[in-house]
């Protein structure tokens, strides 16, 4: 079909510019007059499977379902003379940004880089205020006007006539929720973890596969179910400040596994000069989309490491994300119980609200009503968008989850793979395999609250005999000397003031102390302690160093606005 296309002189030749080249991971097919540009891995097939599927595509009407039917984390553009399609996996794991240029379609896999070559310059301010306030953007806006993104589940098609049709093949629903809370849910889902697991090590064929091991449970999961289903090729690290619970949480599940385990210390004059290097603006560079603040948190720990000769060459990194979201953890308070007896506007003012004051509050200083306002109506507009709205009371708590889902999880968390590839490594994600987010959409509101079903399931199973009351992770603020000296002192001389004061206090001064990365140090102390406009944490700081690089301010403002 594609070479009558390409002979009937009434059909247009489709025209797309393609900035990719062979680099981090982005492989060229070609098999005739089709050409298929693929990143990622698959299960149960492969990139040229993928061409020749493409190739005999028998209109655009039957793009949707053959995405639908590849199973795995990608980014792909094929094209032919009558037909490109431009597609990103069901969580966004490989970015895609495209913009026009007459009648042509520029498509890039870096969003910045795609802004900087076409000379946008027309700030979005929507999309940069969303970003200065949450350090990512709503729905598909970018800071700027013209440059366009793919969201999870989307492509872009471009057909004979010249159009160019973003659309959604696949969408997180979690408003699916149906069915009993019981033991047979609990099963599936010990089934269904299981098999991911068989799938992630049919993928790794005998291949090192390198753990970040956190003290959590989601990194824990993929460890410990690895050993349990006999791979043994595996090595785990931890990184961040010394003597932290979480890191000694980390070295005791590996010991406890058998598996090697290595520790990368973040100490704030480290991380300082880090910040400050090379390694890090050139990673800058290469992971800015201009939709979400780069995600730098294991860059330092994963080089180091792979320089030393702990991380192989041809190690696949495996981390956790996003156990913690996907089963539950991030349902918001105020919707825990159905909202049931108030009006829609009502309900989806709850639903839109907790997501701001969890997410979009970065900054104190933009926390006003205003701005607020704003984030509210783009983040309405987005349900309206997908053509969402309050139905069910009991499905109100699956609306909000969707938000973050296809926001804050798909653009600014599942940035962190990129850090894996700029080092030239492979990577997968099994608790963001089709599987679990085909389960998890389907589980209801008391299976997710607490993560209960999750946490239940894990310790029932065991895996590795890592799980349960002995290995729960006990919180403790470090290093020592704040824990049992300064933090109790300036806690009493704060109690007279409640605990706004208090909380503001801590952020302000102690926090910079605290952090368990010591990313905050990508700013001097002094400077973090004389500001007053209420960094909330670390990610703060990294977001107005972005938005500087772009010409903006930390509101998302162009430095000129006076």
């Amino acid at each position: 079909m594609a070479s009558a296309t390409a002979q009937d002189p009434h059909i247009r030749r489709v025209e797309v510019d393609l900035r990719l080249s062979e680099a981090f991971g982005w492989r060229r097919l070609a098999a005739g007059d089709a050409v298929l540009w693929f990143k990622g891995y698959l299960h149960g097939g492969d990139a040229a499977a993928v061409l020749a599927a493409f190739a005999g595509l028998a209109d655009p009407a039957a793009v949707a379902a053959w995405l639908d039917g590849l199973d795995g984390h990608f980014a792909l553009v094929a094209t032919r003379p009558d037909l490109a399609v431009a597609a990103v996996d069901p969580v966004r794991s490989v970015p895609l940004f495209f913009a026009h240029r007459g009648d042509r379609v520029v498509v890039d896999s870096q969003g910045g880089r795609l802004a900087d070559h076409l000379a946008l310059s027309e700030v979005d301010p929507d999309g940069a205020l969303a970003l200065a306030m949450a350090g990512y953007t709503i729905a598909a806006d970018t800071l700027y006007r013209g440059l366009h993104q793919l969201g999870p589940g989307q492509c872009l098609i471009l057909g004979p006539d010249g159009a160019a049709d973003r659309r959604r093949y696949h969408r997180y629903e979690p408003w699916r929720a149906a069915g009993s809370d019981g033991p047979d849910l609990a099963d599936r889902l010990a089934a269904v973890t299981r098999g991911l697991l068989e799938k992630l090590i049919r993928s790794a064929d005998g291949r090192p596969i390198a753990v970040p091991l956190s003290g959590g449970l989601d990194s824990r999961l993929v460890a410990s179910g690895l050993v349990a289903l006999g791979y043994r090729n595996i090595r785990c690290f931890a990184y961040g400040r010394p003597g932290h619970f979480e890191v000694r949480m980390s070295r005791r599940v590996a010991e406890h596994l058998g598996l090697p385990w290595r520790f990368h210390a973040y100490r704030p004059a480290d991380q300082a000069a880090f910040f400050r290097g090379r390694l890090h603006r050139d990673f800058l560079d290469f992971a800015d989309t201009a939709a979400s603040c780069p995600f730098v948190q294991d860059l330092g720990a994963v080089a180091a490491l792979k320089a030393d000769g702990f991380i192989p060459d041809d190690a696949i990194l495996v981390n956790g994300n996003s156990g913690d979201f996907i089963s539950g953890l991030h349902v918001p308070r105020a919707l825990h119980q159905p909202l049931a007896g108030r009006s829609e506007a009502d309900r989806r003012g709850t639903i839109v609200d907790s997501q701001i004051t969890k997410h979009f509050r970065l900054w104190q200083a933009l926390a006003t009503p205003d701005k607020d306002a704003r984030i509210a109506r783009r983040l309405a507009r987005h349900l309206a968008e997908e053509g969402l709205a309050p139905g069910d009371p009991a499905h109100d708590f699956a609306l909000a989850e969707f938000l973050e889902f296809d926001n804050r999880q798909c653009k600014y968390v599942i940035t962190g793979q990129r850090t894996y590839e700029f080092l030239g490594h492979d990577w997968r994600l099994p608790l963001w395999d089709r599987d679990y987010l085909d389960f998890w959409q389907t589980a209801p509101l008391t299976a997710k609250i607490g993560q209960r079903l999750y946490r239940e399931t894990l310790e029932r199973l065991n895996w590795g005999g890592v799980w349960g009351p002995d290995w729960r992770v006990r919180r403790a603020v470090s290093p020592p000397w704040m824990r049992w000296v300064v933090r109790p002192l300036a806690k009493a001389a704060h109690a007279p003031l409640g605990r706004r004061r208090w909380h503001a206090f801590e952020r302000r001064y102690l926090g910079w102390w605290m952090d368990p990365l010591a990313a905050v140090s990508v700013v001097p102390y002094a400077r973090a302690a004389a500001d007053r406009r209420g960094a909330r944490h670390s990610v703060a700081w990294h977001t107005e160093a972005y938005l500087a690089a772009r010409g903006l301010d930390f509101a998302g403002r162009p430095r000129d606005h006076g």
